[in-house]
């Protein structure tokens, strides 16, 4: 048994982001067979390519060791474990880059979750923005495919999103609900979030980070660790 307890954020690109602060901590189990948690990667191994493999664009994405990181909510910073994602670079007109993560996998089907929860260290205000990106599959075909000369677009699917705006310090706990990414392409896709492997859909392909700056031209720098699918009921 997994016991998570939830911390207020502050975000903008849909509504603010679940919170338990006047609730009893979310107990997750296992009913039957099926989990009611999805880890995307916790970084305990240390690697980009293991368990997971994660692509890195324009951005320094590192798995850095967690012992030094001690601030924020004591609760989480107890539990994350020896790793996290370090997420640092300049920015160049806001933008300083980002890192994704294929997911889709046969038999996994992910419309039994209704919520995203990550851990962001933050390093105080102008950490930088997390833009966290869902792509699902439409055209039936299990393959992202991205336009490179529209600043790789996704050409058939939908893209989901959901801005989390870092301007505190030390571990803090988010939990989104997915009924808050709003669609971002409303010209591609059928514009309705499709998790679920039916009629030879892979459902949820990826996610990506894309990193953001407080200004134009200022450093990003944040952690994030423990990012996880799950389903959260009353």
């Amino acid at each position: 048994m997994i016991v998570f307890v939830a911390t207020v954020a502050f975000a903008f690109g849909g509504n603010a982001p679940q919170s338990e602060p006047s609730r009893a901590p979310v107990v997750i189990t296992q009913s039957g067979s099926v989990p009611d948690v999805f880890w995307v990667d916790d970084f305990e191994s240390g690697s980009l390519s293991s368990p997971r493999e994660w692509w890195v664009f324009d951005i320094k994405a590192t798995p850095v060791p967690n012992a030094a990181l001690t601030a924020g909510d004591s609760s989480i910073a107890n539990k994350v474990g020896k790793n996290s994602l370090q997420l640092k670079g300049n920015a160049n007109n806001w933008y300083a880059g980002g890192c994704g993560t294929y997911v889709a996998k046969e038999n996994t089907d992910f419309s039994q979750y209704n919520s995203l929860q990550l851990d962001i260290y933050g390093n105080g205000a102008g950490s930088g923005t997390l833009k966290i990106e869902m792509i699902d599959d439409d055209n039936n075909n299990w393959n992202a495919e991205q336009d490179p000369a529209k600043n790789y677009l996704p050409i058939y699917d939908d893209k989901f999103v959901y801005d989390i705006r870092i301007d505190w310090s030390g571990w803090r706990r988010v939990i989104i609900s997915l009924d808050d990414f709003v669609d971002d392409n409303s010209s591609v896709g059928d514009n309705i979030f499709n998790p679920s492997q039916i009629a030879g859909s892979g459902g949820l392909l990826q996610f990506q980070f894309i990193c953001l700056a407080s200004k134009s031209s200022a450093l990003v720098n944040f952690n994030v660790d423990n990012i996880a699918l799950l389903k959260i009921t009353d």
